[in-house]
Parts: structure tokens; sequence; C-alpha cells
């Protein structure tokens, strides 16, 4: 429902309106220290006066204050005055100043304000400003420590609770003196201090705010607001972790160089080049280094078979690295480890691929030259996962000029070309080798021939069939054969 405007409401109104048609679109109301400027309509008035606006932070009042200019050095009279609703217009000047050429007033509270400039000849103009003190407020739900309280988390989720309270503009129609009320808009935004969180509906929920996947690293959580006039309010709370983080990387034993190594793989080399590695082969060493985050205990599990086999360690110490050997060949291993926190939060980790430990194999050249020119000096075979080992070397009559019993294959460096690891040297020609092995598969890989036929290892020495093929002829297995040894530089 409207009502008629009192006569009076409209007499003042067209006195405004006469007093601001005479202004001088040079003159204004500036601030110093006004935050920011905007400008105000009105519903009924043509005006369209300026909006200075003071941000009110939580150290106190911050007042506003306002500044009449007018071009030139000419010298005015200032009145201002400060709008009354209960009159329907302005009080009676509360401060004047005379014959200068700009006037401030300082320490105003939030309302309309107006300023008669003149100077009685040429110069009578009102101008109209509203100051408005900017009273934005963020808060969250916390203990007074700055602490989230222990009733808004859990192993299983976190709650952040915020509140935004935006100021309301108060001002009124300088015609009809109707109050306008406008309540300030504002966004907001839930932050953390901690890179790696997503915070969920971090700009649509305020309470509650719930995150499902707790972090496991202490974190401020912090939420800024931001009304429409530019105000920015924050406020925050810490959140002391209770969660863990369970993971962990691994490192392999180099059987040859002698170190752990992250990029061992199954590409063994020679022992015989110039930069021999090892390979994940049996027996496989493995140090696992915990890289968890905020855990008071890690059980490790190595073995956890179908058959009830179980190799485990517990460990207190998030510095403590462990090892374990994996003994069998050809097979795959799924270690994990389940990290608890000491508020007893538990978080598991397993990796992405499992622990291959590589199969037996041997690959055996068949020719060496023992000239010490620094280049295959030495008959050596490649290898992987052999338990224990023997080598024996024949001259084409069936003597044997070289043998030996491995126990650790990765120990041996092979043979030279002298006979029984003396000083005297086989001379350049034909040899037949033989290789036994027991590998980390529980396979043992011999020539039943040679081993039934032959006294090498214990055999029963009936050697009526013929020992091997002859030179040149290919090998149908891969632990005996003929050897080439050549001595002549340049001759192989």
């Amino acid at each position: 429902m409207s009502y008629p405007v009192p006569v009076h409401k409209l007499l003042f109104a067209v006195l405004i309106l006469c007093l601001v048609s005479t202004f001088t679109t040079s003159a204004q109301i500036t601030s110093a220290t006004a935050n920011r400027v905007d400008s105000l309509v009105y519903p009924v008035s043509p005006a369209k006066d300026p909006l200075f606006i003071f941000y009110q932070t939580h150290q106190g009042f911050v007042p506003g204050s306002l500044t009449a200019t007018l071009p030139g050095t000419d010298l005015y009279n200032f009145d201002w005055s400060k709008y009354n609703p209960a009159i329907y217009g302005f009080d009676p000047p509360f401060s004047s100043d005379t014959d200068i050429p700009t006037s401030t007033v300082l320490n105003l509270e939030e309302g309309g304000y107006s300023v008669r400039v003149w100077n009685g000849t040429t110069t009578d103009i009102t101008m109209v400003a509203w100051v408005l003190q900017d009273h934005l407020q963020t808060t969250v739900e916390k203990t007074e420590d700055d602490l989230l309280p222990s009733y808004k988390f859990t192993c299983d989720f976190v709650i952040i609770s915020g509140a935004v309270s935006p100021d309301t503009l108060f001002y009124y129609d300088l015609v009809s003196h109707d109050p306008i009320t406008q309540v300030a808009d504002y966004r907001f935004k839930w932050t953390s201090d901690n890179s790696e969180l997503k915070i969920p509906n971090d700009t649509t929920v305020l309470d509650p705010n719930i995150t499902f996947q707790p972090p496991y690293e202490d974190t401020w959580y912090i939420l800024t607001a931001t009304d429409e006039y530019g105000m920015v309010d924050v406020d925050s709370v810490f959140y002391i972790s209770i969660q863990t983080a369970a993971e962990f990387t691994l490192e392999y034993w180099d059987k040859v160089a002698k170190v752990f190594d992250p990029d061992l793989n199954g590409d063994w080399s020679n022992p015989t080049d110039e930069e021999p590695t090892g390979s994940t082969d049996a027996r496989l060493t493995v140090k696992f280094i915990n890289e968890s985050k905020n855990g008071a205990t890690f059980e490790w599990v190595y073995l956890d078979t179908l058959g009830g086999i179980k190799e485990n360690e517990t460990t207190y110490d998030l510095e403590a690295n462990t090892e374990f050997t994996y003994e069998r060949a050809d097979e795959y291993f799924y270690p994990f480890m389940v990290s608890t926190s000491e508020e007893g939060c538990i978080d598991t980790f397993k990796l992405d691929e499992p622990i291959f430990v590589q199969p037996v194999d041997l690959r055996i050249p068949n020719v060496f030259t023992p000239n010490a020119d620094g280049t295959n000096d030495y008959w050596v075979f490649k290898h992987q996962s052999l338990a224990r080992c023997k080598v024996a070397v024949m001259d084409r009559t069936g003597k044997v000029v070289y043998k030996i019993q491995i126990e650790d294959i990765y120990t041996w460096e092979g043979w030279d070309g002298n006979m029984h690891d003396s000083n005297r040297t086989a001379p350049e020609g034909q040899y037949y080798f033989v290789v036994e092995a027991l590998g980390y598969d529980g396979v043992e890989y011999r020539d039943p021939y040679i081993y039934d036929s032959w006294k090498i290892f214990g055999g029963s020495g009936n050697t009526d069939q013929d020992p091997g093929t002859d030179p040149g002829q290919t090998q149908e297995t891969q632990y005996t054969g003929w050897l080439y040894l050549y001595r002549h530089k340049g001759s192989f």
C-alpha cells in the first residue's frame, strides 16, 4: 500500500532539487580515507550521489571523513549537515568553515551528509554523500586456542563450520524520504595451507562442510569472505591431524655393485662387461623405505600366502627402514604395510606392481681370449637365481683342466685359462665344459648323460658314449658344450 507524500516533504524536495540545480559539475565530495567509492540511486529522487565505504576491521572503529572541493583557488563558506530521518531532512550544520578553498569533516558516523558551498555572490550549491561503515564478519567454529573441536573430526571425516555476516546499507530517498535497505552481497571460499588437500564444496557450503578424506598433516582451514563493496574478512581454525597415510618405496640389492639400487631390474649383464650389474634374481634382498605420514606403528607384511606362510615385522620409528630377502625364483610377491597413528587411525599401502624375482637362467659363451688385453680375458657366464653351481672344463682327451664348486655365483670371477688355478696356461684349442646348477626354483640344471657317464661330479664313469657333439655343431643343451680358447691377439 502506498501513502500520499506529505506537503512539507515535497517542499523540502523541491528546495533540494533547486539547490542541486545550481551544482557545478567540477565541484565534488571526496574522501582520502575511504576504502571504496560507489554511487547510490533512489527510487523517486533523480539524484545520483556518492557512497563512501570505510571497512571496519576487527581492530576497532574506523570513522568516516569527507572533503568538499571546488576548482580554482577561490575562497568559500562550507556548512556540513547530517541527514535526520525524524525531520525528513538535514539537521542544522554541525561544522562550518569560512573563506577557505576546501573543507574536510572527520570522525563521521554512518549516514547521509550534505555540504552547502557558497560565497554570497556567484556560488551557492549543495552536495550530498553517504557514509557506510562496512562491517563484514567471518567466523569459523573453533576452541579458544583456535583448534578444531574434537567432536568435529574422526578417522573417517573432518567437519568445518563457518558463518558470514554481511553488513546492511540504510539510506533514504531524498524526495519521498522512504527508507531503503540493501543487504550486501558476498562470496566465500574455504582454503588451507595444505597444497595437497581438496576441500569439497569450497565455495558453496559453509556449515557443515565435510571432508571424507581428512588430511594426514596438521592443517589450517581458512575461510575468506568478500562482500560486494570489496571488503575481505578472514577467519581460520587449526586441525591437528589424527590420520596416517601409509606409503613406502623399494630399493634392490645389486649383488655386483654391492649397493641398493631403486632401478635394478631383470636386465643383467655379463660380469666381464665394463660396468656389470646384477639382477632382481634370487636371493633378492629388498630394502623397504618408509615414506608414511603421521604414523606411530608400522606393520610390514613381506609374505602372506594362501598356505599360511607369513613373514612380517613391526617397527615404531618412521625413519627406520627394513629389509627382507626373497628366496624363491620366478615368483611374484605382494608385500604391504599397515600404518597406525597414535589415535588409532589406520591406512594400508600396497604396491601398484608386485615384486618379481627373476627365473633361473644361464647364458654360457663358447669362446674366450685370455691374452691379457683386457677384453674377454675370463670365461664367465651370465646367470640368474642360481643357488649353487659346479663348473668343469676338460680337454679333448677328457682330462679335467679346471674344476670349481661355487656356493655364491656372484663371487666367481670366472676361469682365467690357467690349469687348476695354477700359473700353467692351458694351450689354445677346443675344450669341453660341463655346468651343473641348482636354481632357487628348486630345480637341478644338468645334463643327465654327462652326470651319469663321467666321474666329474660323482658319476659312474661309464664313457661308452660320445661325450658331446663335434666342434662347430649346434648344442642341444646349454649346460654342456664346446669351448674355444684363443690366446693370440687378433686371432678372434
